[in-house]
């Protein structure tokens, strides 16, 4: 058993995508699809910019493409349109996308022994949804997503639960998962399927999938 499964304070806080479902990349292309009529080069800057900034809501992101990619003004009805209509493109996506390699099995061993939790930058009402639809939110003692954003989002979790951050550790496969953990002095650890193209410090302990993460848990 890891050390760290061992202590009695220990917690875990789990980003979804990538690191529960394997659909990071699923949504990326969706929302990759909606600027399909774009010239190249903004479609690429596009994609670019997604690949890189994994982990924040999608208001956020569409309001980063529309004004600082594509150059164009977009009012609050405009992002609105577009997170509908990214929602209706990945909703039955979300159903049937495969978990990532162990995680199933991780949350099946540790669910009655540690506390777990789900933190997201998917909104909130769809998450539960999504995990109650696939019986994931059993494991979970709370599901959260967005908003708010993930920095606050972890803090306010640890101060509601008293977590100590020394006792708690963050999984998550973006940079701003990790930026999350560090901001609120909780441990982390990475999800990477390629190490040699991982977002995170070199000092970050990483794993490719949740097979791992015992082992990972154990390094830290």
């Amino acid at each position: 058993m890891s050390d760290r499964l061992s202590r009695p304070d220990t917690a875990l806080v789990f980003d979804f995508d990538g690191v529960i479902l394997d659909s990071a990349r699923l949504k990326r292309q969706a929302f990759a699809d909606l600027y399909a009529e774009e010239p190249e080069e903004q479609r690429r800057d596009v994609v670019a910019y997604l690949e890189r900034r994994g982990g924040q809501p999608r208001e956020v992101k569409f309001r980063h493409i529309e004004g600082r990619i594509l150059g164009r003004e977009a009012g609050d009805a405009r992002i609105q349109a577009l997170c509908r209509r990214f929602k209706a493109r990945v909703e039955q996506r979300l159903l049937e996308a495969p978990a990532i390699p162990g995680a199933l099995a991780f949350l099946e061993r540790w669910a009655e022994r540690v506390p777990l939790y789900l933190l997201s930058a998917t909104p909130e009402t769809e998450l539960q949804a999504i995990t109650a639809q696939r019986g994931l939110d059993r494991y979970f003692l709370e599901v959260i997503g967005a908003p708010p954003d993930k920095v606050t989002g972890l803090r306010n979790l640890l101060v509601r639960r008293d977590h100590a951050p020394g006792a708690t550790v963050m999984i998550g496969d973006s940079y701003n998962d990790y930026r999350a953990a560090r901001s609120n002095g909780t441990a982390f650890i990475g999800v990477t399927t390629d190490p040699a193209a991982s977002p995170f410090p070199g000092d970050v302990v990483t794993t490719t999938d949740l097979t791992g993460l015992e082992t990972a848990l154990a390094r830290l």
